[in-house]
């Protein structure tokens, strides 16, 4: 299994680093306030692998991507003014992010186009589902019997889209697309958006399990939605759930703010080994499961669930107070599973993508 070193974010000498990311940075700073979390943090992911695979991984990847079938209405006319065609690193920089974008944005779509696009289940994964290194469940239990085990089928075996039902299994063929060249090129060009988007879902521990509970979360708590949080010292956004206040964890910093400090995170001065390193999913997704359990449910948040609870509640009677140093913690969180989901992303593409 490789492993990857993450330092602390500001150490000296990042002026070397903000150097090699002015291309990056110019590009995005401009489209700060219309992006939340899903945009934001998928972008991110994609600057971060842009930053790390060779000039032609990169031509290669937008040459998949002009076969897209919407192309054209998703990409091509939704270039920002401040692109400049003629600058083909801010170009590729936005495509790919985009890219990277396009799973959520097929969730709008009218009607049809929808539907044929739109994959909800495949941006999570059910707590109880394992296979190769996560071992270990995503759900935490209160007061009640833990759920079986879900033993899901080998990598191998998932080789058509009725055999993704999940994060993992919709990795498992997504990828496998993308790397068949006797695919069709459209058909390739949507695996690779949704390849991009995955890489970033199964580093955001809130995709991978729930809270349970004899009553008030019978069913569970959808991935931290059924918990409203208030964000101590901000305003404007009283209304969130757990799971929104992790998606949105880096939103008041932006793209253009956040990229330096997690590539810092990932590398700082030392390349990361990208050559023949494999890629493993369960591995990831299992990491994210121990955040779960060890940082995102906090004291507070169990002892509220065993109060409603006690008292037959179908929902926490008040929302739970995430509190500055909790805040903190999930802002950092967030930096390393996106710099982890783009170097990850980055070292599948160079070592699997024909």
């Amino acid at each position: 299994m490789f492993t990857f070193s993450l330092k602390t974010p500001r150490q000296t000498g990042m002026m070397a680093l903000k150097g090699l990311l002015s291309g990056i940075v110019v590009f995005l700073a401009a489209s700060q306030p219309v992006f939340a979390w899903d945009s934001v943090g998928h972008r991110l992911t994609a600057g971060v692998a842009l930053h790390f695979i060779s000039p032609d991984t990169r031509a290669k990847l937008l040459e998949i991507l002009a076969a897209h079938p919407r192309y054209q209405e998703d990409f091509q006319t939704q270039i920002p003014a401040f692109i400049d065609a003629n600058d083909q690193d801010a170009l590729s920089q936005w495509l790919l992010g985009q890219a990277a974008y396009w799973p959520d944005i097929a969730r709008g779509l009218p009607g049809a186009e929808r539907d044929h696009y739109n994959r909800p289940p495949w941006h999570y994964t059910d707590g109880a589902w394992l296979r190769g290194s996560a071992v270990l469940q995503g759900n935490l239990y209160l007061g009640i019997d833990a759920r079986a085990d879900q033993w899901g089928r080998e990598q191998s075996s998932i080789v058509s889209e009725s055999d993704a039902h999940n994060v993992v299994t919709a990795l498992d063929y997504n990828t496998r697309l993308l790397a068949d060249q006797s695919v069709p090129k459209a058909a390739r060009a949507i695996a690779l958006c949704w390849v991009l988007h995955l890489m970033g879902d199964i580093h955001q521990p809130m995709h991978t399990g729930s809270l349970y509970s004899a009553h008030t979360f019978a069913n569970g708590d959808l991935g931290g939605n059924r918990i409203p949080v208030t964000l101590a010292d901000q305003t404007g956004r009283e209304s969130l759930n757990l799971h929104a206040a992790w998606d949105g964890a880096l939103r008041e910093f932006g793209v253009a703010a956040s990229l330096p400090d997690i590539l810092a995170l990932v590398s700082g001065f030392t390349a990361p080994r990208i050559d023949g390193v494999e890629s493993e999913w369960t591995a990831w997704m299992s990491e994210s499961r121990q955040l779960l359990s060890t940082v995102v449910y906090t004291d507070a948040i169990l002892a509220a669930a065993r109060v409603a609870d006690s008292k037959a509640e179908g929902e926490l009677s008040s929302a739970i107070r995430l509190t500055p140093a909790y805040v903190s913690r999930m802002q950092e969180i967030s930096r390393q599973r996106l710099g982890l989901a783009g170097l990850r992303l980055a070292i599948w593409f160079e070592n699997e993508l024909p």
